[in-house]
């Protein structure tokens, strides 16, 4: 057998890499030289640019994953359990250290199974971890050097992502003992770190290793000979609710390691424990400026460590660190603190801070919800367990055929793997009374100050549930929900109306009620022409007279990756946020981009701002963005299409969104109105029938689009 016969794809694309020709077999020290050299290769193929070092590392990937079933169980199969943790080392440490937390799963479940299948949401099977028997002891050797940062990023996915708490169950002891050897024997730079890791996960995990682990390193903290870098680390660990196994309290450990440990602290904990020394609002007062100015340098270093949209990945992934700020602040302070706070993490430089005059809906504050707003706040206490809002995040599972975890951390779901993200209309209303349950809007309204109208609903941490259109249902009012943190330009008055046909079973009809609509508003319907390209969208994007750009077509929203999200195009390639958002777009007051594609404001929920999906990335001071939040039926994409044009005709945005959600939830009123508009539209025919009134009527239709800002 030689080289090219194991690795088939690798060596058809990368024919220079290797000598594939040499001849090779799955024992003895031909499996040690090869994960080697491709280790070596994957990482000389970092770079700025990281796409050529995934391709390569997920194209061997490939080839590893149909050798091991090849393979099967006989002796060679543990050559592989080896060289897929090996060669598995670069992707875990990058995509941990990028944020892309999805995919760093999937290379740690890869890297020590077997029957791992990197495109399926759930897998179950066997998991190895090296020593593997029956390996020379080099490549053992070889693997255990390796299995510190593969601890590292396995404990952190585990407590940051999940889907991991059966498995950190099971290996918690044997990973305890391993990083405990590797200090002793000297590697303190990678050991303690890896150590304050485990401690972390299994402390919010309430795991039977985190009392004994933190008192001992509470006592090791103590000892003559503990270098300050190694100190640094573990005070910042007790910091947290460790602290209840130590001498001190939180705010102790995080004075003293201000006060002795400054010179040695690095990237986020400076701002971690300044948060942690915030008792009262005189506290904050004082020291306002300095953590704002350090939340600040800290968010600018870590988008420096990306471009793009990938830069607001790095930010999300790391935006626990100000979790304790928003917690003290949304106790003591005011809702222009916590703007001021979340404009010093998410502004962009050139960009004016938008006012705070907004809802702020702390949608998790102990395991309940706070509502702050200027001048007033209204507290509602979670109750015992986080069951509101683990019973939220459930609903919303079940709902939209997708997995968000709650309070409880993993939880077992099925999910039928062909209908994933598709939503199930007959749960919604075990998701009304969900949404009800935890968030009490009905005992909101009378604390809101009358006839106050917020300039936006601030959300976070952000789920990917109706919460525009159930306030707007309860309170009579609809703002549009915060994405750029921008103060918005002068929405423009719409005169063009730009739109881009693509192929859908409705398509004709909605474009056909639009022009009909535009009839009666005065506009100017322009309508592009085939080729519906890349090059076609480009020009639509950027045209200067359009005051409402309109999208037609078909969404693709990836729950992990970016560059799989966005407009599908006809030749079936996907145009994303970040291509988009390279177009030049006028510059002459704020313009209306209405997307009405699947999952065009679906994102990336990392305990943030919902800012990581196609229609928030495009949310700027100059465009206002709706979009649909899952995949959106086809009956209900032409009901909202149609009666959004027809509301925008005489209606601000927000209101017009606002009355076009009403009017869904009425299908007979839904006809009525479009017949004032054109009699004889093909869109009338299309909705008149009963199953199209069950599914726009239903809150997964209806409440689906949401109005960005």
């Amino acid at each position: 057998m030689t080289l090219r016969d194991s690795f088939p794809t690798t060596s058809a694309a990368y024919p220079g890499l290797a000598n594939w020709d040499a001849e090779f077999e799955w024992k003895g020290v031909a499996p040690m030289a090869v994960a080697g050299f491709f280790r070596d290769a994957i990482e000389q193929a970092q770079g700025a640019d990281r796409q050529p070092f995934f391709d390569l590392a997920e194209t061997i990937r490939g080839d590893l994953t149909a050798e091991t079933r090849r393979i099967g169980d006989d002796e060679g199969a543990v050559w592989l359990d080896a060289m897929r943790f090996i060669i598995s080392i670069p992707a875990i440490m990058t995509t941990v250290a990028m944020g892309a937390h999805g995919d760093c799963y999937n290379w740690l479940h890869w890297s020590a199974s077997r029957t791992h299948n990197v495109n399926l949401r759930a897998n179950q099977g066997d998991y190895r971890l090296p020593p593997y028997d029956g390996v020379a002891t080099p490549m053992n050797a070889a693997c255990l050097r390796n299995l510190t940062d593969w601890i590292t990023a396995a404990l952190m996915i585990a407590r940051k992502f999940g889907g991991m708490d059966d498995w950190c169950d099971q290996i918690a002891d044997y990973c305890i003992a391993h990083v405990l050897d590797e200090i002793v024997a000297g590697d303190v730079v990678r050991g303690v770190p890896a150590i304050v890791t485990i401690a972390n996960w299994a402390t919010n995990r309430g795991h039977k290793c985190a009392e004994p682990l933190v008192s001992s390193m509470a006592e090791i903290y103590g000892r003559p000979g503990i270098d300050d870098r190694s100190k640094a680390t573990m005070a910042v660990l007790f910091t947290t609710a460790a602290a209840q196994w130590t001498r001190q309290t939180h705010q102790e450990w995080a004075k003293e390691a201000l006060r002795d440990l400054r010179h040695v602290l690095v990237e986020h904990e400076v701002v971690q424990l300044l948060a942690v020394t915030i008792d009262d609002y005189e506290d904050w007062t004082a020291a306002r400026v300095q953590i704002l100015g350090e939340v600040r340098k800290l968010a600018d270093e870590y988008r420096a460590l990306e471009t793009g949209p990938a830069a607001i990945l790095a930010l999300e992934a790391r935006v626990a660190i100000i979790h304790p700020l928003i917690f003290s602040l949304t106790e003591i302070g005011t809702v222009a603190d916590i703007m001021d706070l979340l404009w010093a993490w998410y502004g962009v430089d050139g960009m004016e801070q938008a006012s705070a005059d907004v809802l702020y809906i702390g949608s998790a504050h102990k395991n309940g919800v706070a509502y702050l707003w200027p001048g007033g706040r209204h507290l509602i206490e979670g109750d015992e367990g986080g069951e509101s809002l683990e019973g939220l995040l459930a609903g919303l599972s079940t709902a939209l055929n997708e997995y968000f975890r709650g309070p409880a951390g993993d939880r077992a779901l099925l999910l039928d793997e062909r209908m994933l993200g598709a939503p199930a209309h007959d749960k919604a209303p075990e998701l009304t009374a969900a949404i009800a349950r935890h968030y009490r809007f009905d005992e909101l309204a009378p604390h809101l100050p009358e006839r106050w109208r917020p300039r936006s609903v601030v959300v976070m941490p952000a789920h990917r549930d109706p919460v525009q259109a159930t306030l707007s249902n309860i309170l009579g009012w609809l703002a549009p929900m915060e994405a750029s943190l921008a103060a918005p330009l002068q929405d423009r008055t719409t005169r063009c109306v730009s739109i881009w046909p693509g192929e859908t079973q409705t398509t004709e009809a909605e474009v056909s009620f639009i022009r009909a609509v535009g009839l009666h508003a005065g506009w100017e319907v322009k309508v592009v022409e085939a080729p519906l390209d890349q090059r076609a969208f480009q020009a639509f994007y950027e045209d200067a007279d359009a005051d409402l750009v309109w999208v037609i077509g078909h969404g693709e929203q990836s729950p992990f990756r970016q560059s799989e999200s966005g407009l599908v195009l006809a030749d079936g390639t996907v145009l994303t946020s970040a291509e988009i958002a390279a177009y030049a777009r006028p510059e002459t007051g704020r313009r209306l981009l209405v997307l009405n594609i699947c999952s065009a404001t679906a994102t990336q929920n990392r305990g943030g701002l919902a800012r990581i999906g196609f229609g928030h990335e495009l949310t700027t001071a100059d465009q206002s963005v709706i979009g649909h939040l899952w995949p959106i039926d086809y009956y209900a994409a032409l009901a909202f299409g149609c009666s959004l044009s027809l509301d925008l005709a005489g209606s601000s945005v927000a209101e017009a969104l606002a009355s076009t959600m009403a009017r869904m939830q009425q299908p007979e009123r839904l006809i009525r109105d479009f017949e004032t508009v054109d009699a004889t539209q093909e869109a009338i025919s299309r909705l008149r029938s009963e199953r199209a009134a069950e599914q726009i009527s239903n809150l997964l239709s209806w409440g689906s689009p949401v109005l960005l800002t």
